[in-house]
């Protein structure tokens, strides 16, 4: 017997089979007023057991309907500890304004009302953006002065020369106008000179939560998470994880921006004198490509990042790697002389730097069998206010070593020595309940003939490490030099160099 299922008393709501007899069921696409019947795909992220409900996060597609199950790729990942702005990562183009960095903050704009006055930071890397792959910008910012009268804030991949007065040349970012009404822009650069606002559209916060609490609505003078999705069909503007804006690419353009690699950029101008004081302070900005699973070595996106073990980290003040002239300066910093230091057993002259040129003492004044730092680095105490990075030390090169001083009566041998995750300079130093002992690598030695002449030449030599030295923060990375023989004679003097490749993390 068969039953016939109808809604309430229309008799068009007959319930549908197909050719197999089976129900055709369309589930509600809008979860509200609906207690059950609703699906959706999600990931569950807790059970709930303790807090009581469950925590579930929705699955996310890109604009090429890939799914993303976590081959992103990071390029460009930073923060602001500490009071200096690393100018080896950011440029600062300013008048009258100026930017600062304080409590974990980058501040564009730290005061002023002035008319004419702007600030424009910027990354010295440019992004690039591939055809068919996302690529992601993330910011979390605050907002001081958010609805000033007579002051514009800009800030997402944002690209102009003049900080004062010029249009974007290039860009896809967030625009806060005069009064506070929120906007995304799209500057399409049609020359070197001259951007046009391609679109500009109003971004509806009314519906966003803040960053941390649903029930509390979005202010954009809390640290809230904006995001940038770029791709060349469309262009789309998040707050806090909500979609409050999208552009799509017309068909007289290939994509949005007329370059397809482009700066992160924060810049506040006031047009007129403002009521009072605009400024964006950056918190935390990445930068990723999405769905292409790039395979790139994990050291390559933290070199990408700045992390380099060539590059300024925060708080790092590394002493000189390179020998000039008096009153040169140079980055990290610039010496003079490197045999200036007196040669000390264990501890001297143990330079604070990673790597570089050094000049030995005099030879005869040496003991024999006994280290000699020549570079004695401190991978900078991590603190709440200084980030605790990792070196990794994935590969040393000891350079040619020349005699430069008249030759000894006998010969000379360096062995030279890698020596990790000491708690002190001193290479004596000792495992304790407070201390660490440095962990030692021979890499090679070289050797002088006893009555070779001044300008004779030992080749240098290399040594890669798979896995790398780990060299923890608060740690030193200690090069040694540890001559053997008898060391006397004539005045011998050497001069030599220290390269050190790996990355911080």
């Amino acid at each position: 017997m068969g039953i016939k299922l109808q809604g309430g008393n229309n008799s068009s709501n007959l319930v549908s089979v197909n050719a197999l007899h089976q129900m055709q069921v369309v589930t509600p696409q809008d979860s509200a007023g609906f207690s059950a019947g609703f699906v959706q795909m999600s990931t569950e992220v807790d059970a709930g057991d303790v807090t009581g409900s469950r925590s579930v996060q929705r699955i996310e597609c890109s604009d090429d309907y890939r799914t993303r199950v976590g081959v992103d790729q990071t390029l460009f990942n930073t923060t602001f500890e500490s009071g200096t702005i690393l100018s080896t990562q950011w440029s600062r183009v300013e008048s009258i304004a100026s930017s600062a960095q304080a409590n974990g903050f980058l501040t564009v704009n730290t005061g002023t009302v002035t008319s004419t006055a702007a600030a424009y930071v910027r990354s010295h890397r440019l992004f690039p953006t591939f055809g068919t792959y996302p690529t992601y910008l993330d910011m979390w910012i605050r907002e001081a002065g958010w609805n000033a009268i007579n002051a514009i804030s800009e800030w997402g991949f944002l690209y102009l020369t003049n900080a004062q007065t010029q249009q974007p040349l290039d860009g896809i970012f967030f625009r806060r106008t005069s009064g506070g009404q929120l906007k995304g822009v799209v500057t399409t650069g049609i020359s070197a000179t001259v951007g046009i606002d391609t679109f500009e559209v109003d971004l509806d916060t009314t519906a966003v939560p803040a960053r941390s609490d649903e029930n509390h609505s979005y202010d954009p003078s809390e640290t809230n998470h904006y995001l940038i999705s770029f791709h060349n069909d469309s262009v789309r503007f998040w707050i806090n994880d909500i979609l409050v804006g999208e552009v799509k690419c017309p068909p007289q353009l290939a994509q949005f921006a007329g370059s397809s690699n482009l700066p992160v950029g924060f810049r506040v101008v006031n047009v007129a004198a403002a009521d009072s004081v605009r400024s964006v302070s950056v918190g935390y900005v990445n930068v990723g490509i999405g769905d292409q699973n790039t395979n790139k070595p994990w050291s390559h996106a933290m070199v990408g990042s700045g992390q380099g073990s060539y590059q300024l980290q925060q708080g790092n003040t590394p002493g000189p790697t390179v020998t000039r002239t008096a009153n040169v300066t140079g980055h990290p910093a610039s010496g003079t002389a490197r045999a200036t230091t007196a040669w000390s057993a264990t501890s001297q002259p143990g330079t604070n730097n990673l790597g570089g040129l050094w000049t030995s003492t005099v030879l005869s004044s040496l003991s024999t069998d006994v280290d000699y730092p020549l570079f004695a680095y401190l991978n900078p105490i991590g603190t709440a206010a200084l980030p605790g990075k990792t070196l990794y030390v994935t590969g040393v090169r000891i350079g040619e070593t020349n005699i430069t001083t008249a030759p000894g009566l006998t010969s000379a041998f360096f062995s030279y020595i890698v020596q990790v995750e000491a708690s002190a300079v001193a290479t004596s130093t000792g495992d304790g309940a407070t201390t660490t002992s440095g962990k030692s690598t021979v890499i090679g030695g070289q050797g002088f003939a006893a009555g070779v002449s001044a300008g004779t030449m030992a080749p240098g030599f290399q040594m890669t490490f798979d896995p790398p030295l780990v060299v923890p923060s608060g740690k030193y990375c200690t090069v040694v030099a540890r001559p053997f023989g008898t060391i006397g004679g004539g005045p011998l003097v050497v001069t030599g160099s220290v390269a050190i490749n790996g990355y911080f993390e």
